[in-house]
């Protein structure tokens, strides 16, 4: 990815590509957690989910969580599709209340690469991105579960570059207009922008849906965790095959970043928890 993607990341980065032996275990747990993961294609592939499980039941061998992986291929949280996808794409607020009333210990949410549906920003389908979180974190709160927001990988191609010296005002000049045009042929032509002809600059869009995530991390009941920034550093071998699905080393890193945060998760976790009980004892 070019140092528009890159720049200021570097350093961030290096922290979030701990090994994930190498990750300060929580406090044992005492009993069996339920975890569900839930997100598009990248999680049903499983890698970073069974990279996740094996460790924890490694750090927890008396009291193993149950892991349940309900990724689904093509999957959005939006509920937007594009005109030349092969059948409307499925959307995880059709069916969430299935497995809201489970009342897992921990949803882990990865969504974001299908979301803005391959196309430049507009600020209507931000809302949607948006809306489906918001209601995500809303009825898993409800029920006592503690929501973990993965920020959306990146999408693994730069588009044309930017002439030689573009400081980075520039830059956002030049994206602005990239934008704009991009949003005009969209509308002109439905066709245009989809998963196999993605907008050049997609992965700008991913940095404003990712860098929304990373504003929830105060709320109560929710943990974020930035995949993006480790990921970004080696965005060059964290790809094979296409720009949307990581490879083995992808996963890896997620895995990693996601179980260096686990402490801080367990414990962001049980505070809620014991706020929720203390609530429901005082009705």
């Amino acid at each position: 990815m070019k140092l528009l993607l890159l720049a200021g990341t570097t350093c961030l980065a290096l922290l979030g590509l701990a090994k994930a032996e190498d990750a300060a275990p929580a406090a044992a747990p005492t009993y069996r957690q339920h975890i569900f993961f839930f997100g598009d294609s990248i999680t049903r592939a499983g890698g970073y989910v069974n990279k996740i499980r094996d460790t924890l039941n490694q750090q927890s061998p008396e009291f193993p969580p149950v892991v349940h992986n309900f990724g689904h291929s093509s999957e959005t949280i939006s509920n937007l599709s594009e005109a030349y996808h092969p059948g409307r794409r499925p959307c995880i607020l059709n069916w969430l209340g299935t497995v809201v009333a489970e009342k897992p210990d921990l949803a882990i949410v990865c969504y974001g690469i299908n979301d803005a549906i391959y196309h430049p920003f507009n600020e209507k389908r931000f809302d949607a991105y948006k809306s489906g979180i918001n209601t995500l974190i809303t009825q898993f709160n409800a029920v006592g579960t503690h929501v973990v927001l993965l920020t959306p990988p990146p999408f693994a191609a730069s588009g044309p570059e930017f002439p030689p010296g573009t400081d980075e005002a520039a830059r956002k000049v030049l994206l602005d207009e990239a934008n704009a045009k991009a949003e005009a042929e969209a509308e002109k032509d439905p066709n245009k922008f989809g998963y196999r002809t993605a907008y050049p600059y997609y992965d700008h869009v991913m940095a404003l849906y990712s860098a929304w995530i990373l504003s929830l991390g105060d709320r109560e009941g929710v943990s974020v965790v930035d995949i993006r920034t480790p990921m970004l550093a080696r965005i060059k071998e964290t790809h094979g095959g296409d720009a949307i699905h990581p490879n083995g080393l992808g996963h890896s890193i997620m895995a990693e970043t996601v179980l260096k945060a686990w402490p801080d998760i367990q414990t962001k976790m049980n505070k809620f928890k014991a706020k929720e009980a203390a609530g429901s004892q005082a009705k």
